[in-house]
């Protein structure tokens, strides 16, 4: 039987019969792709068993890293009232923050430091001062990777239950044994030294006659597992598409590369704002070209209005240049194409959706990616306000399963007000998305003469909740197992 290399290394490691977890075989130099597809080979070739194994480990939260350089609050206040053996409230807020003030009390009075007459005295006791010191050594051994115990007095449930900090997983490796028909393969395979790829050198050394190159077995029974056919994001934006299409609203689409006039002058974004910048848009380098007239005027308008404002409004008060406007970009945002929809019919009202690409120029992590969709959503009607919107919010994200909804005042550069829809998972709050009224300024920039009311979220990050990822990168990974798997819904 011909196997690969990865699949001959990992028999080899194999070899003396004992169980191996697939993480160990990562740590002799196969990569993590590698090591998957071949150990799923080596099942259906009959030559090796799989056991699955389930354990728990514990995953830091965003709050973690900032606590385990500063200290937890509470241990941080206790510290404090050590030396100055007591503290006003107002104090307390001042020396850490109101966020961090407010959990360092909390935490505090669960031990049984509460405050009296406005103050927070120290007390003289030992344990207390040991339960903080055990709560943040846990903290910085789960950092540093390390196992910890679960019998510590029930300080990892402390971590456990508040929010940002720690959170327990369930972690599912499969345990490899060689069989008999995978040791007879080895012997098979030390008798006849195969490959299956040709490198340069091995071309130029002349070591390639000394190997006899694998075949490919196109007629390999394999095992069929019933799936949608679709890959979860695709899944999630046909459901979105549902939810709004249930609701009303028109789909629609536009073109990645825009004017820059569209993608920033239109939305009343200056020409100065730090979004333009090369470091957060994708610009490119594109020969004259003949612009619409009609976007010629608009760009114009946006110029006048950006400069000098429009009645009820004040402008930015700076120069506008055209010759930015005509710049190309790929888009950021599909807000423009949702108001380029409106601007085309504006004596129609209508309510608009898309689920589409933008671009950033991000640095990809683990929760950044350069190339990403937008869900946006908005109505242009002579009834549109501000409670309308967050009546529609309350619908669409529950539609979405969110049983409740936070709004929380913020601010955009084309809407006003501006609110964050914030969202619990778990106890714990996730901002989902933006929304708000278009800004008069952007109206009369596109003509429209009906109000217009908007919202928007990111799909990978809302995708990241429902297939209960921590990387944003991994929506895209081509893990078969995972793909066969995956949960669409929290």
């Amino acid at each position: 039987m011909e196997l690969s290399e990865s699949e001959s290394n990992i028999l080899k490691i194999l070899e003396n019969g004992s169980e191996i977890d697939e993480n160990q075989i990562l740590k002799e130099g196969e990569t993590p792709e590698a090591v998957r597809s071949a150990v799923s080979w080596l099942e259906k070739k009959g030559l090796i068993e799989i056991k699955f194994k389930e354990n728990y480990e514990m995953v830091p939260g965003e709050d973690a890293n900032r606590f385990s350089k500063t200290g937890l609050p509470e241990m941080r206040i206790f510290e404090m009232l050590m030396e100055r053996k007591e503290m006003k409230i107002e104090e307390i807020m001042d020396a850490i923050g109101e966020k961090d003030g407010k959990i360092a009390m909390a935490q505090l009075a669960k031990l049984g430091l509460r405050p009296s007459d406005g103050k927070l005295k120290w007390v003289n006791d030992e344990k207390i001062y040991e339960k903080l010191k055990e709560r943040q050594n846990i903290l910085n051994a789960i950092l540093g990777g390390k196992e910890i115990a679960e019998e510590n007095n029930g300080e990892i449930e402390n971590l456990l239950k508040r929010s940002g900090l720690i959170e327990k997983k369930i972690k599912r490796t499969r345990i490899l044994k060689i069989n008999e028909m995978g040791l007879q393969a080895l012997k098979e395979l030390n008798k006849e030294k195969t490959i299956g790829e040709l490198t340069p050198e091995l071309i130029s050394s002349g070591a390639y006659k000394n190997f006899k190159f694998r075949s490919y077995d196109l007629n390999l029974p394999g095992e069929r597992k019933e799936r949608s056919g679709y890959h979860p994001l695709n899944v999630l934006i046909e459901e979105i598409r549902q939810i709004f299409a249930s609701m009303g609203f028109q789909e629609i689409r536009d073109q990645y590369v825009d004017y820059t006039g569209w993608n920033m002058d239109a939305l009343f974004i200056p020409q100065n704002h730090p979004a333009r910048d090369m470091q957060d848009t994708f610009y490119l380098e594109t020969g004259e070209e003949k612009i619409q007239y009609e976007y010629l005027k608009l760009f114009e308008r946006a110029g006048k209005i950006h400069k000098n404002g429009t009645e009820g409004h004040s402008g930015w008060g700076i120069d506008w240049s055209m010759d930015e406007a005509k710049k190309k970009v790929l888009r950021t945002h599909t807000t423009a194409s949702t108001m380029r929809a409106l601007w085309k019919e504006p004596d129609v009202e209508k309510a608009v959706f898309s689920v589409d690409r933008v671009f950033r120029h991000e640095s990809v992590d683990w929760k950044h990616l350069a190339e990403f969709h937008q869900v946006e959503g908005a109505i242009y009607s002579k009834n549109a306000n501000l409670q309308t919107l967050k009546w529609l919010l309350r619908k669409f994200y529950g539609s979405l399963g969110f049983d409740s909804i936070e709004l929380v005042p913020s601010y955009y550069p084309y809407t006003e007000p501006s609110m964050d829809v914030i969202v619990k998972i778990d106890g714990k709050e996730v901002e989902m998305g933006g929304s708000g009224v278009i800004r008069g300024e952007v109206r009369e920039i596109l003509g429209l003469k009906y109000p217009v009311i908007a919202w928007g979220l990111g799909l990978e990050r809302l995708a990241m909740l429902y297939s209960d990822l921590k990387d944003i990168r991994g929506i895209y990974n081509s893990d078969l197992e995972w793909l066969r798997n995956y949960r669409i819904r929290v």
